[in-house]
């Protein structure tokens, strides 16, 4: 059993952490049991995303500069208090270069000692000369062996996402990468995903980010993708200041049990 599947028996899944039956009111044809995570910035912000049905979270801070590594504190605080898978971004700065050397081994540092608690990953990435930083992401990885990691945005932050995700195949703790299906309409982005599931390779997970609640329902059943990422869509006010809105989230997880009309 992997890490992921240890916490995930310790939660006992989403829908028993919730009193649900994970069977009743679903079949094959007319609905996904899917993941729902949500980024998190603090405690309340946990709590109320698990209220309203989340499944796992990102944990990061500072998402008006687009997420960057919350402190030891505040993981330690939501993993004893919300029982849900967590990862945890790890990225100092703003953009997504790695601003040198004393940058790289603070990350290193950060993610040995996330590591040592029972999260659930680390998401990362970062890009040099329009491709992913695979120097940067492989140390640390080597700086955390026993954990697995996501590649976020970073892999459409390249000039060619799907080498990026080709990439990530010869990194064994990379098990996920973080993917909005880039620009254009939603019928556009959504059309790409194939691509990139086939590039990422199997035994990964895709994750879909860049949604709103308007199109999360039809994102849902334009792909079989099994894990949605909602940020400012389940905040409120709907910015990266506002704070996760449990009604919110309820509505989100709603729509990801519509059936397919």
């Amino acid at each position: 059993m992997n890490r992921r599947e240890v916490i995930w028996s310790l939660c006992g899944g989403w829908a028993f952490s919730f009193g649900r039956d994970p069977t009743a009111g679903s079949s094959a044809d007319s609905r996904k049991l899917v993941d729902l995570e949500i980024i998190v910035s603090s405690l309340k912000d946990a709590i109320a995303a698990y209220e309203g049905g989340a499944s796992r979270f990102e944990v990061a801070i500072r998402l008006d500069q687009g997420g960057l590594t919350p402190s030891l504190s505040l993981v330690e605080s939501i993993l004893r208090r919300v029982p849900i898978p967590a990862g945890i971004m790890l990225r100092e700065t703003s953009g997504f270069t790695l601003n040198g050397s004393e940058e790289l081994e603070k990350l290193k540092g950060e993610a040995t000692a996330l590591a040592k608690l029972p999260i659930d990953g680390l998401i990362t990435g970062h890009v040099r000369g329009g491709r992913l930083d695979l120097s940067t992401l492989r140390q640390l990885t080597e700086a955390a062996p026993a954990m697995r990691f996501t590649v976020h945005n970073a892999i459409e932050m390249t000039s060619d996402p799907l080498a990026a995700l080709r990439a990530l195949r010869n990194l064994p703790s990379v098990d996920g990468a973080l993917v909005t299906g880039g620009s254009g309409s939603l019928a556009e982005r959504m059309a790409r995903l194939p691509g990139y599931e086939q590039a990422l390779g199997p035994n990964r997970r895709l994750v879909l980010g860049g949604l709103y609640l308007k199109n999360l329902a039809e994102a849902h059943w334009s792909t079989d993708i099994q894990t949605f990422h909602l940020g400012i869509a389940v905040r409120t006010p709907e910015n990266p200041l506002g704070k996760v809105d449990t009604q919110k989230v309820k509505e989100a997880r709603r729509l990801l049990s519509l059936p397919k009309t």
